[in-house]
């Protein structure tokens, strides 16, 4: 009985250190939006979720993006998909959140992320 408990015990320590890792978000690479586009993107959804950590009393820890398709033009500058993965850490552990978002960046280069809610799985 004791080897039972305490083999659980160790399971759930090696399990807690694999859920840690397993915050990181795995992102899909799908060609069509430059690598500068993508980080330009990057930076907006950076400032977002850093503003929307402070609203949650959540740190930021970090911020991977990559291409999710083909861009499109339109009259205001081009919109581009791109995957973005973010990892809040807080008092109850890391939290990982995930999705396609849109990406607008007008002529003179500056983005904005379209819905960075839809990043929440």
């Amino acid at each position: 009985m004791l080897w039972v408990i305490l083999l659980l015990g160790a399971a759930g320590l090696g399990g807690g250190y694999a859920a840690e890792r397993a915050s990181i978000p795995k992102l899909q690479y799908r060609p069509g939006t430059p690598n500068e586009i993508v980080e330009t993107c990057r930076q907006a959804a950076i400032a977002a979720a850093r503003t929307h950590a402070s609203e949650v009393g959540a740190e930021l820890i970090r911020v991977d993006a990559t291409s999710a398709g083909e861009m499109r033009r339109t009259r205001s500058g081009q919109r581009a998909p791109v995957e973005v993965g973010i990892v809040y850490s807080r008092s109850s552990g890391r939290e990982a959140r995930q999705g396609i978002v849109e990406c607008r960046v007008d002529r003179r280069g500056q983005a904005t992320i379209a819905d960075l809610a839809g990043a929440a799985r």
